[in-house]
């Protein structure tokens, strides 16, 4: 169990020196072909491709795995979140070609795993992440990148997507149950 009392001071991280960490420094590649060629040499290492294509057997999309890879290199100092941006598409049709070589289905996006509400999402999501664990046990203790990648995509598949048509409506029913504010800074006080 963490230890909830030995955690980061609120805005402690405002008191480093700033440039310490990878993402903080000038990319590595700021020319979005040159960052393609980087994740095109990732996904052809076979440790890279071994782990990528058993994701998407297991039932990972291929937008997961693409934005997983892409944000781990983001966080590396590899390139910069345009870049990102520019070479999602990009990746996620790499992505189909190679498990259509493999001869291996796959779903695109969570989308195309058809469930009906939330709730169901949520199991999907966990249901993957349980499949991406009990394969990364079953393999040698030895680390290599994909299996590093495995561990971010399950990661990814659990943190909750925010949803903006579903913010919006928890905010209205909030302001409505409140009652108006009668203190320092209301109208009523002035």
């Amino acid at each position: 169990m963490p230890d909830l009392f030995n955690g980061p001071i609120p805005g402690e991280s405002l008191t480093s020196e700033p440039g310490n960490y990878p993402w903080e420094q000038p990319p590595l590649h700021a020319d979005p072909m040159d960052a393609l060629e980087y994740h095109m040499e990732q996904l052809t290492d076979e440790k890279v491709t071994d782990n990528v294509l058993g994701m998407i057997d297991i039932g990972v999309p291929l937008s997961i795995v693409s934005k997983t890879m892409l944000s781990s290199a983001i966080m590396n100092g590899i390139h910069s979140v345009d870049v990102k941006m520019l070479l999602e598409p990009v990746l996620v049709m790499q992505l189909k070609a190679i498990a259509e070589v493999a001869g291996i289905d796959y779903k695109e996006s969570m989308d195309d795993y058809n469930d009906k509400d939330e709730i169901a999402r949520i199991k999907t999501r966990k249901r993957i992440a349980a499949k991406l664990d009990i394969s990364s046990k079953l393999k040698s203790k030895t680390r290599d990148k994909g299996d590093m990648l495995e561990e971010d995509v399950s990661d990814m598949l659990l943190e909750k997507e925010p949803q903006e048509d579903m913010a919006m409506p928890q905010q209205e029913e909030m302001s409505a149950e409140q009652p108006p504010a009668n203190g320092i800074m209301s109208k009523e006080q002035m």
